[in-house]
């Protein structure tokens, strides 16, 4: 689930925003819990000496700067080594991760899956583009024993699915370590917002913004935190309505939401089939692709995509009708502008305008997926869970260890869909889908635009719901405005995204631009991080 645009909020946004900490306590520890469960670190054999301090040095300094093939060619000409580099995570999340809570559980099996990974590379071996690679998985993503998928919640704490979720058999195919599991907002957001927008759970706590006080954006919060924290060099989140755009522009890296069933949804725990889509989330858009092209269910080279010239001549559309009237997008508009123009691309204006009221049954839609997929999910696992009154009730029988940030979200949902048949919510998904879609394709058709812009998840119920790609580009930092604005604060520092929305099937190639516009703006931020 993400966040919806500030001028149409929710019910429970509205009560989640209500019941915030003011904005001078963000990315602070006040307001935060412990860990149900500590992260548990693998074992190195007797007598393994400590990574070299001038090795640590070097990596701090150029990793977040790296990009996937860089490290690879690291690896290939021996400079570098997947147990290295995936030693280096490790410690790196067990001296700053109690902080930042990004992670809720350590793979046991990484070091051993690095060792294989090198040892295939020495043989004349590699799986693919991300061979011996660490990646981070938001734990909505099923990996079977010893790992663990809870979706942060104590109800699901010890539960380990029989098999992996497709994407990651793909991944292990591919010769990728994977790291952990990383921090989210509960059962991707149906509970709580929690304390920062977003990445709140029972088991691991609330995920802090490693750029500063400022929200966190939920519900893929942990994997874009990790990515920004340089505690993993990519990882996979998942997008519903925003969850994926939205913390990944506000922790200025690249964040995509590929066309809906363009990676396999088999063994992901469900808040909405029909809009919820496994994504990648990296620093470069390089990356972002490499690692879609591992996950998508056609295997296709993305990287073969981009391109300085795939923007040259085209026609971009910017969603600036909607957009300019915020408060700070103005010099947010005009980056877009001076970037696109750099790129060569013919800018003109696009609308969605309407599309609140077009999609007016987006939040009983939504209620329909947690009494209908989310809680059915959870019944077959714990059958006392029948729906979502019932674990509503499981939450209020010991709200402290269960709840610690509340249940919001759950409670306004309980009775919205109550008199929702079943067959009421499929036909709404359907219905709802054809409206988003015809929505986009008018205009697209109107702008004459191969590809929309918006900021941040300004648009996201529209794209998400039609099932089309988009991916957001960092856009530096908010002069003010913002979602911040809401809060009593000018917004100021935060960071932001331009999000590329492009058309349904058209992954690739929205790739490709959103590369040509990274070339050009070159506004990434990195944060600060002392060990």
């Amino acid at each position: 689930m993400g966040l919806t645009n500030m001028r149409a909020l929710s019910l429970p946004m509205a009560l989640c925003l209500a019941a915030l900490a003011p904005i001078e306590t963000f990315a602070q520890d006040d307001g935060q819990v412990p860990r149900l469960q500590q992260l548990v670190f693998p074992p190195l054999p007797d007598g393994t000496p400590a990574l070299p301090e001038d090795i640590v040095a070097a990596l701090d300094r150029v990793l977040p700067s790296l990009t996937i093939p860089e490290l690879s060619g690291f690896m290939e000409d021996g400079q570098l080594t997947s147990v290295i580099l995936t030693r280096y995570y490790l410690e790196r999340i067990a001296a700053l991760d109690d902080h930042y809570r990004t992670y809720l559980e350590v793979n046991p099996a990484a070091i051993e899956e690095a060792q294989s990974a090198d040892a295939l590379r020495a043989e004349g071996t590699v799986l693919g583009p991300l061979h011996g690679i660490p990646v981070s998985l938001k734990d909505n993503i099923g990996t079977a024993a010893p790992m663990h998928t809870t979706a942060g919640a104590e109800i699901l704490r010890d539960h380990a699915p029989e098999a992996d979720a497709a994407l990651v058999r793909q991944l292990r195919d591919g010769g990728a370590v994977i790291l952990g599991k990383a921090n989210l907002s509960e059962f991707a957001g149906a509970i709580s917002l929690g304390l920062f927008l977003g990445g709140s759970t029972a088991i691991a706590g609330s995920g802090i913004n490693p750029h500063g006080a400022f929200p966190t954006g939920g519900s893929s919060s942990g994997s874009a935190g990790a990515v920004a924290a340089n505690l993993t060099t990519v990882s996979v989140g998942s997008e519903t309505s925003g969850s994926l755009i939205a913390p990944s522009a506000w922790h200025s890296v690249v964040g995509m939401k590929p066309s809906r069933d363009l990676v396999s949804g088999d063994g992901v725990i469900p808040l909405l089939t029909t809009n919820d889509s496994p994504g990648p989330i990296a620093r470069t858009v390089t990356d972002a692709a490499l690692l879609l092209g591992v996950i998508d269910t056609g295997h296709a080279d993305y990287a073969a995509a981009l391109s300085l010239d795939a923007l040259q001549g085209l026609r971009v559309g910017v969603l600036a009708s909607e957009l300019a009237a915020q408060k700070g997008n103005a010099d947010l508009l005009q980056r877009i502008a001076t970037a696109l123009t750099l790129t060569g691309a013919e800018v003109g204006p696009a609308s969605l305008s309407g599309w609140q009221s077009a999609l007016s049954e987006f939040d009983l839609f939504l209620a329909g997926g947690i009494r209908y997929e989310m809680t059915a999910y959870i019944g077959s696992i714990r059958p006392e869970i029948d729906g979502p009154e019932a674990l509503a009730a499981y939450y209020a029988a010991d709200p402290d260890t269960r709840a610690p940030f509340g249940t919001p979200v759950l409670d306004a949902k309980l009775a919205e869909a109550a008199t929702l048949s079943e067959e009421d919510f499929r036909a709404m998904g359907e219905s709802l889908t054809a409206k988003a879609a015809e929505l986009l394709d008018a205009a697209f058709a109107a702008s004459g635009a191969e590809v929309l812009v918006s900021i941040d998840n300004d648009h996201s119920q529209v794209y998400a719901t039609a099932g089309y790609p988009a991916i957001t580009v960092p856009l530096g930092a908010r002069s003010g405005g913002g979602i911040l604005a809401a809060l009593g604060s000018d917004g100021a520092g935060m960071p932001v995204g331009a999000t590329l929305i492009g058309k349904q099937g058209a992954d690739a190639s929205l790739l490709g631009y959103a590369y040509a516009f990274e070339q050009a703006s070159q506004l990434q931020l990195t944060p600060e991080i002392s060990p």
